[in-house]
């Protein structure tokens, strides 16, 4: 029996080929969807601007920075492919794909874990809210290509699973009532490792450790237009009005945010519709026509749920970082990343 060699055509041009096939065939897939479709060179404005890079001096000396279009695009990586800084260093070399996405060779400089940190704090350093930022210029991007509906917005929330912590009673007792446990202080080392913030919350008999991301999406193109980031023990009622505005031409969502004051708010201080599901209470069960309204719909504020659904696919359900503004970051940065895919999906 006579097998084919290993080494058969296995020169450099013959892998050069390779590359060129492989990187044409992961263009339409994964990651790489996203390589030619996204205007990259338009986050270069708002990156230098939040990380006050012209104000740079050259002169004294230090290893120039990265590209922060570079590292902008490791980020999207990152939160695409659900992986922690060290996970994207190790892939980011041992993946062709990634580096096709990234524009690197076999041999080029690649970001290490701790340049990545550096590079995602200081995009909210000093109160900057970069992530905001890139998320509203995506935004402005998509609704320059008539993406956005603007026939109706729904409006839900997911739980955002953080690191839970192991402490004594009496440390829990007073995080639940906001105040900062003094030993969590004097042994810096510990401290950095607590999480203050995050809160439990319990839904459909199931337990959670963490934050909310709080969304607002386009009913016709399931892209989220709107976010916002609380504990986890926050009921979605709370943040309603954070949501809502007058930009809203009607407004669908489940019967947690049904209330007398939401149906005034939407009603008359944002003129919009409201399609708000009804809710049964005790001695007031829902009528025929109300459980009949409801279905109805349901039709349309489900479709946030598919948004979710794919975000959880791509492991944003998870933060690995500690402290709400962290958490906010890691939602906003989501919300973006997931808006690209939806993007790739939506011009395909």
């Amino acid at each position: 029996m006579k097998y084919r060699s290993q080494d058969e055509g296995g020169d450099l041009f013959a892998f050069i080929d390779h590359q060129k096939k492989a990187t044409a065939s992961q263009r339409s897939t994964g990651i790489g969807k996203l390589t030619d479709i996204v205007a990259w060179e338009g986050f270069r404005g708002d990156l230098e601007d939040i990380l006050r890079y012209a104000n740079r001096d050259d002169r004294k000396g230090g290893r120039p920075p990265f590209d922060p279009v570079f590292m902008f695009k490791v980020l999207v990586l990152q939160k695409f492919h659900g992986l922690s800084d060290v996970s994207v260093e190790e892939q980011i070399a041992d993946r062709f794909s990634f580096m096709g996405f990234l524009g690197l060779r076999p041999g080029d400089a690649i970001a290490d874990a701790n340049t990545l940190w550096d590079f995602r704090e200081a995009l909210e350093r000093d109160g900057r809210k970069g992530s905001e930022r890139l998320f509203a210029r995506f935004g402005e991007m998509l609704e320059a290509q008539g993406l956005i509906g603007h026939e109706g917005s729904i409006v839900d929330a997911s739980f955002v699973d953080a690191p839970r912590q192991r402490n004594m009673r009496e440390q829990n007792k007073s995080i639940k009532n906001g105040e900062r446990p003094a030993e969590f202080d004097s042994d810096t080392a510990k401290g950095r490792q607590k999480d203050c913030d995050a809160r439990w919350a319990q839904k459909n008999k199931e337990t959670h450790f963490g934050y909310k991301n709080h969304a607002k999406v386009d009913a016709k193109s399931k892209i989220i237009i709107g976010g916002v980031t609380t504990s986890a023990n926050v009921d979605d009622s709370q943040v309603f009005k954070d949501l809502v505005d007058k930009t809203d031409n009607a407004v669908f969502a489940d019967s947690a945010y049904q209330s007398a004051e939401s149906e005034r708010y939407v009603l008359e201080d944002c003129d919009c519709e409201e399609f708000i599901m009804f809710k049964g209470r005790r001695g007031h069960p829902l009528t025929e026509e109300e459980k009949a309204t409801n279905t109805l719909r349901s039709r349309i504020r489900v479709r946030v749920e598919h948004v979710f659904g794919r975000m959880s696919q791509m492991g944003m359900e998870i933060v690995r970082t500690i402290g709400l503004e962290r958490g906010r970051q890691h939602n906003t940065l989501s919300n973006l990343v997931y808006n690209m895919d939806r993007f790739a999906f939506l011009i395909r």
